[in-house]
Parts: structure tokens; sequence; C-alpha cells
């Protein structure tokens, strides 16, 4: 316990995640201190500014088990995009073509998908299947086990219709004809602040076909608000695309976010669906601390090197997708 912390900070569409060797309890003594460490790191202000932390314990043999937490410290079943990141990390480190990843009851495989043409490296990952009928409801209204599939709901939206799927984390998709950003805002919050309604809370996004094969998402999460992008709330969307019988569940759907360019589609395994995530996991820079800073009132400083040829490649990609969205009347805020 307390040993130093050896992290990495990386993004998958510049959602950027701090991925940490060992598991929380190697670092930390109790829930209050992680909670409180976990929080101070992801601090823009007064930490090192982060999406959320990954714990890995790597077994050694190409498998991995591991914890995500939130900025606020709380824990949650799933970070997609995270993942990925954490996913590439184990792939190098053990020089292999796909790793296997334990976190909660789920197991995710990552797999090397080479790089693009800018040089930005790119991983897959099997998520858990999707679940339009949870039961744990996330929307009341539902009740265990009950769909809430493309519905009007007073307390969501006065005209939005919205589909609720667990991947497992708490999902709701609204499909759009045109991109408000003041109103996913507005909607995400209340969301957050009905209960009654919404008993779990759930992540918000708003899915903008532009064309078969193509989609703008943005999505609002609870306990982070708005983001550059969320790797859930992209499957989660890719699956109620499917849902909708708006695009065959196998294509490959592209999908552009303010962070980034990603591409997903859906695996059917028995009768379930489940979904595959393809996008960048890009290295920022690495180093070490101390836990004990993480107890403290920050700032928060390490000592490390930067991955300048990876930031760069990513910056020349994420230019591109950009222009795109401006060209399609899309001027998301980059978060």
């Amino acid at each position: 316990m307390n040993q130093r912390i050896t992290f990495r900070k990386a993004h998958g569409s510049r959602n950027d995640i701090f991925v940490v060797d060992g598991a929380p309890l190697d670092h930390f003594a109790t829930t209050d201190e992680l909670t409180r460490a976990v929080g101070l790191l992801c601090d823009r202000k007064r930490g090192l500014g982060g999406d959320g932390v990954y714990f890995v314990a790597d077994h050694g043999d190409g498998s991995a088990r591991a914890w995500f937490y939130n900025p606020d410290g709380s824990e949650a079943l799933l970070c997609g995009n995270g993942m990925r990141c954490a996913g590439r990390i184990l792939l190098d480190r053990h020089q292999a073509d796909a790793v296997v990843v334990e976190q909660g009851p789920y197991s995710f495989t990552v797999r090397d998908q080479g790089r693009t043409s800018h040089g930005v490296r790119q991983v897959s990952v099997e998520l858990p299947a999707v679940d339009f009928a949870p039961g744990e409801p996330i929307v009341m209204e539902a009740g265990p086990h009950g769909e809430y599939v493309n519905r009007l709901l007073p307390e969501f939206h006065p005209s939005r219709h919205v589909t609720a799927v667990a991947v497992p984390n708490s999902h709701l998709i609204t499909v759009i004809d045109a991109y408000d950003e003041a109103e996913l805002i507005e909607t995400g919050r209340r969301v957050a602040e009905t209960p009654t309604a919404f008993p779990i809370g759930a992540n918000l996004s708003f899915v903008l076909p532009l064309s078969d094969d193509e989609v703008f998402i943005h999505t609002y999460e609870r306990g982070a608000g708005l983001t550059p992008s969320c790797g859930s709330g992209i499957a989660a969307s890719r699956a109620t695309l499917s849902r909708l019988g708006l695009v065959d569940p196998e294509l490959p759907v592209t999908v552009r976010n303010p962070g980034g360019v990603a591409r997903s589609f859906l695996q059917t395994v028995g009768d379930v669906w489940q979904p595959v995530l393809e996008g960048n996991a890009t290295l920022v820079y690495e180093g070490e601390l101390d836990p004990a800073v993480l107890l403290g009132d920050g700032p928060v400083e390490y000592a490390g090197a930067a991955h300048m040829a990876e930031i760069s490649a990513f910056a020349e990609l994420s230019r591109e997708n950009m222009k795109v969205l401006h060209e399609a009347g899309i001027h998301p805020t980059e978060v």
C-alpha cells in the first residue's frame, strides 16, 4: 500500500484518462482516500486534469483486472474510451495482437488495429452485450426488465423521443434532425435533476445522422457534463440506430464527435448484440507520483515525459474531423 504511482495519461477521442499501474488498494488505504485522490488528480485547476482514472492490475499473461473512477471519485462499470487506452498500454507492454481486461463481471477484448495514415494508433474494444430491458430500470416508467424505446416522456423533453439502453452503464439516446448544444445540456441536466423519472441516472447522447453510415454524436455524461466523446455512449447510440431499424447491425458506422472519429458495429452473439468500438488510443505523457500528494490540496506536479509525436499525429486527424463537422453545419464546443 502507498507505493509510488506509475501512470500514463492517454485519450480516446480526447476523452483523457489516467491509467494507473496496480489495483486501487495498492495505493490507498480507504475508499475515502481513493475518492479524494481521484478527485484531485482529475481536477483541471489543482490537479493534472482528466476525465477519469483506470487502475489496472496486470496479470502478466496478456490479461488484467481494471477499475474505473469518474472525476468525482465515483466508480463506474465502464469507460469505453478509457478501456481503449488501458488496453492499448497492455497491448504495447505484451507486444500482443489482443488482450483481455476484466472489469466487474465483464470481460473486454481489446485488439490492435494498426495506425491511420496520420500515424494515429487505433484499437478496437468488444463491449458487453447491450440491454434494452435491464433489470434495474433506467426510466422508472419502464419497470424492471421493461423496454423504453423511442417514446415521449415529459420529464425528459417536451418533443424529443428517447430510448433507454444499458451497455452496461445506463444511457438515454435521442436521434435528432438538427444539433443544438444548449438543448443537449439542458436535457442532460434535467435527467440528472429528476431521479423520480431516472432513478439510477444516465448519460445522454444526441445522435445526428450525416449519411447512411456516418453520424455525429455528442454526450452529456452524468458526473462529468458535456464531454468530447463517450465510448459507451457511442455503443449505446449505435445499438439504438439498429433497434430503430435505421442501420443494419453489422454495418460499421463512422462516428464523429467533438473529440475525434471512431467506428462502431454490432456483432450478433446468440440472441444479443455485442457492440464493437474502434478508435484512437493516444498516449499523452507518463510519469510517477507519490500517492500522499493526491491526499493534499494541490497543486499536483509530476516527473515524466510527453509523447509529442502521438500528440501531433492526433492533432492532424482532429483538424480534419472538425473541418468535416463545420462543413456539415455542426459547431460543437470543443470541451
